[in-house]
């Protein structure tokens, strides 16, 4: 879902949530959730979530939703940061959310 924030403003989270699209997998078996932020082709976020940034409802496991909190500097950029999920398994195998895109947060210029 998009979201709109203020150049250096730090709330609310960012809050993802990622899904299989055949709703057959069991995203409770990921061994760690990575996120990613693009802003103007420069990588101005990347961060291994901890297991308690992940909430996956046992009754959709197919679904994760993911919360991280805005640190200094993922905000000074006003424009378009590109965001996605990696996923590792246990088989060290990644796997990105979502599978084709990515995830946008449009950081808005300040007054100040």
């Amino acid at each position: 879902m998009p979201m709109t924030i203020k150049r250096h403003d730090l709330e609310p989270p960012l809050v993802l949530t990622v899904s299989d699209a055949a709703g057959d997998t069991d995203l409770r078996g990921v061994t760690s959730w990575r996120v990613i932020g693009s802003l103007n082709g420069v990588v101005v976020v990347d961060s291994v979530l901890s297991s308690g940034d992940v909430a996956i409802n046992g009754a959709t496991p197919a679904t994760a939703v993911l919360t991280r909190a805005w640190v200094a500097g993922d905000t000074a950029t006003p424009g378009e940061m590109k965001i996605e999920v990696e996923a590792s398994w246990p088989t060290a195998r990644p796997q990105t959310f979502p599978a084709e895109g990515t995830e946008v947060v449009t950081i808005l210029p300040d007054l100040g």
